[in-house]
């Protein structure tokens, strides 16, 4: 099984897959582990929002555990950065994106947790951000 992130917005957002630029160290929008029915099931049972896309970062979805080693969890945690960076460029002030994580095939599952954090400065150190938790990152003033 794979580990992959959505994303979802009521804004529309370019797709970027892996194939089309395949540069380590980056964000990817666009299908990589999931197919249409998953983004289907994940968009009905997870997000409040019109738009949902597969998100991976070096090709994989995006945790940060306590059960990772650091190197890891530094690197899931840039990449979460990167996908903030990027929504903040689509987003106006008050408006939100969604970001949800599961095992491929577990779209469906019940979530574990809901969260909302501001989409600028949102981490703290040790920040824990499990699979089935459902983030809405707020674009303030």
């Amino acid at each position: 099984m794979s580990l992959t992130s959505y994303i979802g917005s009521n804004v529309s957002i370019e797709e970027k897959g892996y194939e089309e630029e395949p540069v380590e160290g980056k964000i990817f929008v666009g299908p990589s582990f999931s197919d249409e029915g998953s983004l289907d099931e994940v968009k009905e049972a997870q997000f409040s929002t019109t738009y949902v896309y597969e998100v991976t970062f070096n090709s994989w979805g995006m945790e940060l555990s306590p059960y990772q080693d650091e190197k890891f969890y530094e690197e899931n945690k840039t990449g979460l950065h990167q996908v903030c960076e990027m929504m903040d460029s689509y987003l106006d002030v008050g408006e939100f994106f969604e970001f949800y994580t599961c095992w491929v095939g577990e779209e469906f599952n019940s979530k574990g947790a809901e969260i909302t954090l501001p989409i600028r400065d949102w981490y703290t150190e040790g920040m824990e951000l499990r699979e089935q938790t459902l983030i809405r990152f707020v674009k303030g003033y």
